[in-house]
């Protein structure tokens, strides 16, 4: 056993189990990095609740990041309770009381489908409404969650009857990464949904690049990752986001 984690187990034998253990200095070194990307490239950050919400750090986090995104009610309550700033809401299957009463916590509300974005979108006035696009690709290593298999139901991929609801939303999701680490396809991806969804961008404030993106990790390029992202912004006059969760703890 490692001489730290040996230290660790006796100065915590008196804490009743379980517990988890934090080291908040490596998670400080992640914020950091994800700090620089705000800064060079203009994208904010939300925390993928789904992925962590141990929230006795989210004090640290908060100085770091630009609020939170969810995936049900009561993570978006709990972005809005314990880490403030924007909270940004989505389900695969919202009902009708979820949208009310998610209405209370929320920023920005995200639908899955257009029928749930046509049932709901008057039940969601006063948010920023938008809607999760899956653009037929993906970098998933699970087939569960994988946007672009056969079947999904994760996002619209009707194009054109997205380009004919435009002018109910203000912002999209697209959400078709998990654990990628590859650049080089990333920039590829994304000069792709400019290319297939450009007229459809400049109509719109703002864009979520979802979650997966493992720009955190050692010798990731950071510089051009956030030239790539201030480049696509500034082509089509859109507010970026990530949705780090992975890249925010591990």
């Amino acid at each position: 056993m490692h001489k730290k984690q040996t230290r660790l187990m006796r100065r915590t034998t008196h804490i009743p189990t379980p517990y988890y253990v934090i080291d908040e200095r490596k998670l400080l070194k992640n914020l950091k990095i994800i700090s620089r990307v705000r800064k060079s490239s203009g994208a904010k950050s939300v925390l993928a609740l789904k992925c962590f919400s141990t929230w006795s750090v989210f004090g640290l986090m908060r100085e770091h990041m630009d609020g939170t995104t969810s995936s049900s009610l009561y993570e978006a309550r709990l972005g809005h309770e314990k880490f403030g700033k924007e909270v940004h809401a989505y389900s695969v299957g919202f009902t009708r009381q979820d949208v009310r009463d998610v209405r209370r916590y929320a920023d920005k509300i995200i639908f899955n489908s257009l029928s749930q974005l046509r049932a709901f979108a008057g039940e969601a006035r006063g948010l920023k409404i938008g809607v999760r696009v899956n653009p037929g690709f993906s970098h998933s290593h699970y087939d569960l969650a994988d946007p672009a298999r056969r079947y999904s139901r994760l996002g619209v991929r009707d194009a054109a009857a997205l380009r004919q609801a435009a002018g109910l939303i203000s912002g999209v999701m697209f959400h078709f990464n998990c654990e990628n680490d590859n650049f080089a396809e990333f920039a590829a991806d994304l000069e792709r949904l400019g290319q297939e969804y450009g007229d459809l961008l400049e109509r719109l404030d703002w864009v979520s690049l979802g979650g997966g993106l493992a720009f955190t990790k050692r010798g990731y390029p950071l510089g051009a990752f956030c030239t790539a992202l201030r480049t696509f912004s500034e082509r089509f006059g859109v507010q970026l986001y990530l949705e780090p969760g992975e890249a925010a703890i591990t």
